[in-house]
């Protein structure tokens, strides 16, 4: 049971002196935008074709 809460207090204390949550968002998006910017130009994909669509049925008349 001691080493339980010698364990649970170790994480409190870990938690207590973590990081803002900001902070860390803002530098995930600075990681982002850093290899957004290293990434190869991409080429032009071709423009995707229209769907086909079913041919109209038409009656004939006679």
């Amino acid at each position: 049971m001691d080493t339980l809460h010698s364990v649970l207090r170790s994480f409190s204390a870990e938690t207590k002196s973590a990081r803002d949550h900001l902070s860390v968002f803002r530098e995930f998006l600075a990681h982002l935008d850093q290899i957004q910017r290293k990434a190869p130009a991409t080429k032009a994909s071709r423009p995707k074709p229209p769907a086909r669509r079913k041919p109209v049925k038409r009656s004939r008349k006679g």
